[in-house]
């Protein structure tokens, strides 16, 4: 548990870096990751709590890279028209022939402003954007049904097809929210970055 709590607090330290050089990046995480193993050397196994003291001790990842920003002088990325037109593209780009919902990822995957992990939450909740909600809603229509008639009687009428109506509009929520909130979310994480830049 230990281990898995400081791997995922590098993480997300490495990610808030990755707007350093390379080098500086891997110097600061090196040194980082000493004081950390230094401070747990101390703690006894088991204990979660103090796990968590030592790594509020050493700070935020968001301000520890904007403090390594300022020393090193390097200026966080800003959000422009390539996050403007992802941010429209992912949604919408669907009905462009799909292409423009590839340029929309693409755009997004190019993107200095947001993290690694933002990124494929961005482009795995609904591929394709709002275009797959539009397509299941005109595809899951109704029950389709054939008679087998002899002599004029139907001996027999089969229906297939069609789904429960309940399915239908919990699958249509789906593919409807999921692009919307995926943008919200995005939106929100660069307004965040904007905020403290």
């Amino acid at each position: 548990m230990r281990k898995a709590t400081v791997d995922h607090y590098l993480h997300d330290l490495e990610e808030e870096l990755r707007d350093l050089p390379p080098t500086r990046r891997r110097e600061l995480l090196e040194e980082i990751r000493e004081h950390i193993g230094e401070a747990l050397a101390e703690i006894p196994e088991g204990e979660e709590a103090e796990v968590r003291n030592v790594l509020e001790r050493v700070g935020e990842p968001a301000v520890i890279a904007e403090e390594a920003r300022e020393r090193f002088g390097i200026r966080r990325a800003k959000p422009g028209a390539r996050e403007i037109l992802a941010l429209i593209l992912l949604p919408l780009g669907g009905f462009l022939w799909v292409i423009g919902w590839a340029v929309g990822a693409i755009l997004l995957a190019t993107s200095q402003v947001w993290t690694s992990r933002e990124k494929v939450i961005g482009l795995l909740v609904v591929p394709g954007g709002l275009l797959p909600a539009v397509l299941f809603g005109l595809m899951s229509g109704g029950e389709v049904c054939s008679e087998l008639s002899s002599n004029g009687r139907v001996i027999s009428e089969t229906c297939s097809g069609g789904m429960p109506v309940w399915l239908a509009y919990a699958i249509l929520a789906v593919l409807v929210v999921g692009p919307i909130w995926t943008v919200f979310f995005l939106v929100s994480r660069m307004n965040g970055r904007a905020a403290n830049a």
